[in-house]
């Protein structure tokens, strides 16, 4: 047939928000990650820090303890989550260059943070990268796992 009443397929890429080692969510050790139960996607075992925008998009999040921030783009949630318990250092060693609304292209910076401190502090730094409104905007999603600073995840977005 023709498939004149077909919908086009709607792909959203993200990029690597930091240089890394991109693992399965699976593999994360906190099981609110590994079990799911903010979403799927990736970790990222991070090499610098500097979290960048995985994609444009809008801001819709910069937690008060700066530990994480979350970006809307084509309708599809994007939390990262710098470490792992770091919510407990309550803002030390983060800098955010972003607040809920703006505007930020792919690479932009979102939060700067100071690895010795926190690994002083015993907090592990894999990074969570999670869809957490997956039931509601995404069809499908692939991982690229291993790749180290080009794309790791491709989602079809629900319309």
């Amino acid at each position: 047939m023709f498939h004149l009443f077909q919908r086009k397929k709607e792909w959203l890429y993200l990029f690597a928000p930091i240089k890394g080692k991109v693992v399965d969510i699976t593999a994360v050790p906190d099981v609110v990650f590994s079990n799911k139960m903010l979403g799927d996607g990736v970790g990222i075992e991070p090499e610098g820090n500097i979290i960048t925008a995985p994609c444009d998009g809008r801001i819709i999040l910069v937690a008060k303890t700066l530990h994480a921030v979350a970006i809307e783009a084509q309708g599809v949630e994007i939390l990262i989550h710098i470490g792992i318990d770091t919510v407990m250092l309550e803002g030390q060693g983060f800098t955010a260059h972003v607040g809920a609304g703006d505007i930020v292209k792919r690479g932009d910076a979102l939060i700067t943070f100071d690895r010795e401190y926190i690994s002083q502090q015993g907090k592990l730094l894999i990074t969570p990268v999670v869809i957490t409104n997956m039931d509601n905007k995404v069809n499908a999603l692939e991982k690229m796992l291993g790749s180290n600073d080009g794309m790791i995840m491709g989602i079809e977005v629900k319309k």
